[in-house]
């Protein structure tokens, strides 16, 4: 999800204030009637003691959590890929059943760009210099091809066919390559020649991609054609992330690129709507439409916050959301830990 570089790349645009409703016809204003408020449930994600680490990705089922940690030694820290296989969630709400870890160490510095509902996690290793892109699969790494024009390469979702998106950076001229990594050709990698976006950031199952372009957001549809995420009398846009059929992220009628607002499409009729976040920015989206800001799940006019978070204060932190409504992310007390919460 993407996911997301978080993980995802937002180009050409700056996360800044946010502005509760946008002055463009055609983009219905965020609610501002009294929102329902609750809290959802953290529960620790296991770690050993001399581990630091975060939740990052979490797969669109909920059954698949990956992240980032370090093993804390006295010749210094150790890189490592953290998975999490999140046993079925209790219907009845606070009941938890604590996830099996399993620990990759690795040699070099990471990204994380997906995960699916199979398991296989994507991202990018810094290496000799150069951010090279790696799949790992029921305990393989392997590294993914790069065209030779690139010199560096980030994938950013994996469908659960185990499709690859993302992008690859051009040093001389400055610009970014959307790239797909077809699993029916494995060993290719094939730059995406419509539009000329400057990222790929999520593939659905049906092969609908989406991504950002210089000045806007768009979709690719399994047909081949192409629509903008835009909205009318605006400037520029662009996508933070995707699922199901929906999509969020900023649009602005000017060239202030820190005067926007935080919207969400229906991929179905491309319209967008104003979403108020209150405070904090997009993080995620899941297939329900459901909205994750770092500190908060938005459906619609109910908020559910993330137990432990204190305004203004980045004690902890929601990076992913699933289906199911399973956040993912880190708390920061004494020591960065891998968090997860349940009923959000």
């Amino acid at each position: 999800m993407t996911r997301t570089v978080r993980s995802r790349v937002l180009a050409g645009m700056a996360v800044g204030a946010l502005t509760a409703t946008l002055g463009l016809p055609g983009v219905a204003a965020a609610a501002t009637t009294p929102r329902t408020a609750s809290v959802c449930a953290l529960h620790p994600l296991p770690l050993p003691a001399d581990m630091v680490g975060r939740a990052v990705e979490v797969d669109p089922t909920g059954r698949f959590v990956a992240g980032l940690g370090y093993r804390i030694t006295d010749d210094g820290w150790q890189p490592l890929l953290l998975l999490w296989t999140v046993p079925p969630l209790h219907p009845r709400p606070g009941v938890w059943n604590e996830p099996r870890l399993t620990v990759v160490p690795m040699a070099a510095e990471l990204s994380l760009g997906g995960i699916n509902r199979y398991g296989v996690v994507v991202g990018t290793a810094f290496v000799d210099y150069v951010h090279r892109p790696w799949r790992y699969s029921n305990g393989h790494l392997e590294w993914l091809p790069a065209p030779t024009t690139v010199s560096g390469t980030w994938p950013l979702g994996i469908n659960s066919r185990g499709d690859i998106v993302g992008q690859g950076a051009v040093d001389e001229t400055e610009t970014t390559l959307p790239l797909l990594w077809p699993v029916d050709r494995p060993g290719t990698v094939e730059v995406i020649d419509s539009p000329p976006v400057a990222a790929a950031q999520e593939i659905f199952d049906d092969g609908t991609i989406v991504g950002t372009a210089g000045d806007f957001g768009w979709v690719r549809h399994p047909d081949g054609t192409t629509d903008r995420l835009t909205a009318p009398g605006a400037r520029w846009s662009g996508v933070w992330a995707a699922q199901g059929t929906w999509a969020v992220g900023r649009i602005g009628s000017s060239d202030d690129r820190e005067d926007g607002t935080w919207v969400r499409w229906d991929l179905r009729t491309g319209v967008a709507n104003a979403v108020n976040l209150e405070r904090g920015t997009t993080e995620d989206v899941n297939a329900r439409g459901a909205v994750l800001t770092g500190y908060t799940v938005i459906h619609g006019d109910r908020l559910v916050t993330l137990d432990g978070a204190v305004p203004d204060v980045r004690l902890i932190f929601g990076w992913a959301i699933a289906d199911n409504g399973l956040v993912v992310g880190s708390t920061n007390d004494s020591r960065l830990r891998p968090a997860s919460w349940t009923d959000c």
